[in-house]
């Protein structure tokens, strides 16, 4: 009978009892002596709690890289493409000695390169150091000659953006301290970041801090991905001034709501212009409850009339992202006459300045595929432990002030919002990424844009109108049905009667 296959395997090879027993003994024997209590797990895999909305964005397209999709058949054709450029990439004896170079001397640190991965990787030593040894070296190539893959790569079989995205991709990470130890074998220098810190200042949808000091063979960064995190995350204009209160502790929690109404808020001005017609709120207030006291549902029933909320028709099918509870930018521009201004600096440099009904918050370039690399960010950061989820509360913040074109327009004339991603794209991004924790607390900026805005006196009265209106769609749909029973009988008694008064005909 065969053996039931692991889950989550690489490979997706059945081992079978006794080649794990091997696979294990062997590992025991051989790891004595190693010791890999200071590596870190630094490699994830993607929860489904957060690539659900988008699962396509954190898994790559078009090429593999480290072993977590290195075996899926729509990516191996990439493989010979993979072996001329790290080919090219060597010398002629190292390309002849390249086992007893490369490959053997990654066996040696196997169990390291294993302890960097968080998925269980069912692969023997020797398949495990080649996918690192190429996968390893055409990354260190890509670094060394951006930009000029056409030798190797034909543009007809893969687009460069597409490579540059798959490298961004989470899974598709390969360890800083193993491409240093490749570095040291290949070219005897281990100073590898220059030419990764080049690399994200190139693709960061965020500016990068200008502080990256760091030593030669320094490999406190884990790989790419957690680089160009760090790099925006502490990109800080002054570090000791008043922005310290955008980063300091965070108190309140940030309440989840499902995406706006925007049919009723588009109506917002003609609701208050009518309320200030009637010139006397209660009054009005009064006429409303006595309309929504009416048992409208026992009449829509007598009528025969079905009225279903919107939510329920669309019913649980689909995940519904879930956001911060914010007025958009075009409502806080609008109503609230809050401005925006971009800052120089980065997510720690966004701040509200009440005094000035000012919002500053940093650039953004959104191009083809920054998307995919904000996403990968996020999903970094989330799964580990010791971030303090700064990125996470950014893009929790524009995701809640983004909900039309109008407020990425509104955006991108103040030159907070650039790039060459269409308007339509960047709402469905931020519209789709789904508030990742419910734990993370919110900076004071949420807490001092609600609290600002919903003093405006324009907000109190539609608020007071919301509150009072609340079953008016339903009042509205049963009225207009009445009115045009109503109409429909008078019409046609009209027609068998006559009514010259009303249709203003001679009999």
């Amino acid at each position: 009978m065969k053996e039931k296959q692991p889950i989550n395997s690489i490979t997706n090879v059945n081992i079978g009892k006794q080649g794990w027993v091997d696979h294990i003994s062997k590992n025991f024997n051989e790891e004595v002596g190693i010791d890999i209590s200071n590596i870190p797990v630094c490699v994830f895999n993607v929860p489904k709690s957060i690539s659900r909305f988008k699962p396509e964005a954190y898994v790559p397209q078009a090429i593999a890289i480290g072993p977590y999709h290195h075996f899926e058949t729509h990516l191996y054709q990439m493989e010979r493409y993979k072996v001329a450029v790290v080919k090219a990439f060597l010398n002629p004896d190292q390309v002849r000695s390249f086992g007893p170079l490369v490959i053997e001397r990654l066996k040696k640190i196997e169990p390291m390169i294993r302890a960097c991965y968080h998925k269980y990787l069912d692969l023997d030593d020797e398949m495990l150091a080649w996918i690192i040894a190429i996968d390893g070296l055409f990354l260190l190539d890509l670094f060394k000659h951006y930009g000029e893959m056409e030798p190797y790569i034909p543009k007809r079989l893969l687009h460069y953006d597409t490579l540059y995205r798959d490298v961004m991709v989470l899974e598709n990470q390969i360890p800083l301290v193993i491409l240093n130890e490749l570095q040291m074998i290949i070219n005897g220098d281990p100073d590898l970041l220059p030419m990764l810190i080049g690399f994200c200042e190139v693709h960061s949808p965020l500016k990068l801090t200008r502080d990256s000091s760091y030593s030669i063979g320094d490999t406190s960064y884990l790989h790419l991905l957690d680089l160009m995190y760090h790099l925006i995350v502490n990109n800080e204009s002054h570090k000791h001034d008043s922005l310290e209160t955008c980063h300091g502790e965070r108190s309140n929690v940030m309440h989840n709501v499902p995406k706006k109404d925007h049919i009723i808020r588009g109506h917002m001005d003609e609701i208050i212009e009518m309320g200030q017609k009637l010139g006397k709120i209660r009054k009005f207030g009064k006429a409303i409850s006595v309309m929504v006291s009416i048992p409208w549902d026992k009449i829509s029933n007598l009528l025969g009339i079905q009225i279903r909320d919107k939510l329920d028709e669309e019913g649980d099918d689909h995940p519904r992202a879930i956001e911060i509870n914010i007025p958009s930018v075009s409502s806080l521009s609008k109503y609230g006459r809050i401005n925006f201004i971009p800052t120089n600096g980065g997510i720690r440099d966004a701040k509200f300045v009440s005094n000035e009904a000012t919002l500053y918050v940093p650039v953004i370039t959104l191009d083809t595929y920054s998307d995919v690399v904000l996403r990968n960010l996020v999903a970094y950061e989330v799964a580990t432990s010791s971030s303090t989820m700064e990125l996470s509360q950014y893009v929790d913040l524009m995701s809640g002030m983004i909900d039309t074109e109008e407020d990425v327009m509104l955006l991108k004339g103040k030159g907070i919002i650039e790039g060459n991603m269409t308007n339509t794209k960047i709402v469905e991004f931020f519209n789709g990424m789904n508030k990742l924790n419910e734990s993370v607390k919110s900076n004071e900026i949420v807490e001092q844009l609600n609290e600002y805005y919903n003093r405006r006196l324009r907000i109190k009265v539609w608020k007071y109108m919301k509150k009072r209106m609340r079953g008016s769609r339903k009042v509205l749909t049963i009225v207009l049905t009445i009115l045009a029973c109503m109409l429909m009988i008078v019409y046609s008694f009209c027609e068998v009667y006559g009514c010259p008064k009303l249709f203003n005909k001679v009999t």
